[in-house]
């Protein structure tokens, strides 16, 4: 019984991280985010593919051909030392869609998002060169707080979600409750910040 008990806890644990992966996250924010702000096709199209191809293909493909290559072995870098390039690259691909979509003349509050995105990215980038901070914890912390500033405090229940995200990566041993809570931390404060630095509305 108490295989049967551990079995569940870790497909449960693995089931939660997969769910809440920053690339299905991203996925999903991006696409209910860009039909928000955008009024036909012509706008919803290129904001979404610039979005997905600097912010999840080009950084996910890279992570892949790493794998392919055998230099890593997990697509979400478990190992410190893997992160650090990847991050890096992650990081400079966000900048460059960001960059794409202001050429698109994108609104406002779709530029800010993404400037978010890309200022959260090099935050990891940069603490992921010393420290294993969560990406896990930290994509979705900033999606909650987006989502609450943009549409009210109605939905502060999404930030509950953090607390079964931050254990599936515990209890799986890939970050510590400390890793976990500071990838939270960080992209909510530069999340809020980013907003009142670029006034979002």
């Amino acid at each position: 019984m108490k295989k049967q008990e551990q079995k569940f806890w870790r497909y449960l644990a693995f089931g939660i991280s997969a769910l809440f992966s920053p690339y299905v996250a991203t996925a999903i924010f991006i696409v209910l985010v860009v039909y928000n702000y955008s009024t036909d096709l012509n706008q919803f199209l290129p904001w979404m593919m610039t979005f997905f191809a600097f912010a999840i293909v080009l950084p996910g493909a890279y992570v892949l051909w790493l794998m392919e290559s055998h230099k890593v072995d997990d697509i979400h870098l478990g190992d410190l030392r893997d992160r650090r390039i990847p991050f890096l690259v992650a990081a400079i691909s966000s900048l460059a869609g960001t960059i794409v979509l202001a050429m698109l003349n994108a609104v406002h509050p779709v530029f800010v998002i993404s400037m978010i995105y890309t200022i959260n990215s090099i935050a990891i980038a940069i603490i992921s060169q010393y420290w294993k901070i969560s990406v896990h914890t930290g994509t979705f912390a900033s999606i909650a707080t987006v989502t609450v500033i943009i549409f009210g405090w109605s939905f502060w229940w999404l930030y509950l979600f953090l607390i079964p995200l931050a254990w599936s990566r515990i209890h799986r041993k890939r970050h510590t409750i400390w890793q976990t809570l500071a990838g939270a931390a960080v992209t909510s404060i530069l999340t809020l910040v980013t907003f009142e630095i670029l006034r979002y509305f």
